[in-house]
């Protein structure tokens, strides 16, 4: 009664290498996307591979595609999912632990972390493959190359230079916000990527992504439900995938968070901020408040496969 979701919006790579983990027959591929060409062409490779998929209404938002996703769920028999973004990808151990959860006493939920990354062959991803901050020594130098061989991107550019100090505030309130709300006691940072990947039919009926929020709408979801979770209202536990390696996180294709620091865009902020301070009124779960772990038979793990590679 377990069902793999994966929610695609582009690159057609990525949405392959799933399949090298991922069971055709219990996947759904929900297409979520405004490009149509590539609309065509998942829907086309999927119906090909006989793999079940879905097209959905996109607003350009990642928050639209993962309701879309919940949407299909609950209106299926299944009684759990997986949800898997589409840059990213599951490890066979991973698939393997979150069905032998579904069939074990299963939470409601289970969030990841201390958050594997795939980085492929940049051996300082951060610096080769983002953008400096504006406030960063380094940017104004990378603005300059920049629109040296942009012209169109000047008047962007320079208006970030000159209101650095401004985006400079902003980071420092969405820093302290993950510092309070993002799973504190059980991250390795608190910039860490937490991921709700495993959801029963329950607590996909009790919460919403917003549509509104270009950048995380899966942080402010993630800090209702740990809510939820001290209030008792789901039962939510936890995979350390440092050490466990159920699911891998792609930098070299991490979509609107990687585009936007590529364009030097940092006005996502400000809305987010306003979004978790709206929420955050209504929170009441203390920061020492703890997850419980998963636990996985030993005998049972598979071997790390470096599916990135594929």
């Amino acid at each position: 009664m377990l069902r793999y979701y994966v929610l695609t919006s582009r690159n057609f790579k990525c949405l392959k290498r799933h399949f090298h983990s991922l069971p055709k027959e219990n996947t759904t591929v929900v297409i979520n996307t405004v490009d149509k060409e590539y609309e065509e062409i998942a829907q086309q490779w999927c119906w090909k591979n006989k793999i079940n998929c879905v097209v959905t209404e996109s607003n350009g938002m990642p928050g639209k595609g993962k309701n879309a996703v919940l949407d299909h769920f609950l209106d299926s028999d299944y009684k759990y999912m997986v949800q898997i973004d589409g840059d990213d990808f599951l490890q066979p151990h991973g698939r393997d632990l979150y069905k032998w959860v579904s069939e074990n006493d299963p939470p409601d939920g289970i969030q990841i972390v201390y958050s594997d990354s795939y980085k492929g062959e940049y051996t300082d991803p951060y610096s080769q493959l983002f953008a400096p901050m504006p406030w960063d020594l380094e940017y104004k130098l990378w603005m300059e190359k920049e629109y040296a061989a942009h012209p169109e991107k000047k008047e962007h550019l320079v208006s970030m230079f000159n209101n650095r100090y401004e985006y400079k505030n902003l980071y420092y309130t969405h820093r302290e916000q993950n510092c309070t709300w993002n799973y504190p006691m059980d991250a390795i940072h608190y910039m860490d990527c937490c991921r709700l990947i495993f959801w029963s039919r329950e607590l996909a009926s009790k919460v919403r992504f917003r549509e509104d929020l270009l950048i995380g709408e899966d942080s402010l979801l993630n800090y209702e439900v740990r809510d939820l979770a001290f209030r008792g209202q789901c039962n939510l536990k936890k995979v350390r995938d440092a050490t466990e390696f159920t699911y891998t996180y792609d930098i070299t294709n991490c979509g609107v968070t990687k585009k936007a620091q590529q364009d030097a865009d940092w006005a996502w902020m400000e809305k987010l901020n306003e979004a978790i301070a709206e929420r955050e009124k209504h929170w009441i779960v203390p920061l020492d408040f703890r997850l419980e772990f998963i636990e996985y038979p030993e005998e049972k793990r598979l071997p790390f496969v470096d599916i990135g590679e594929l």
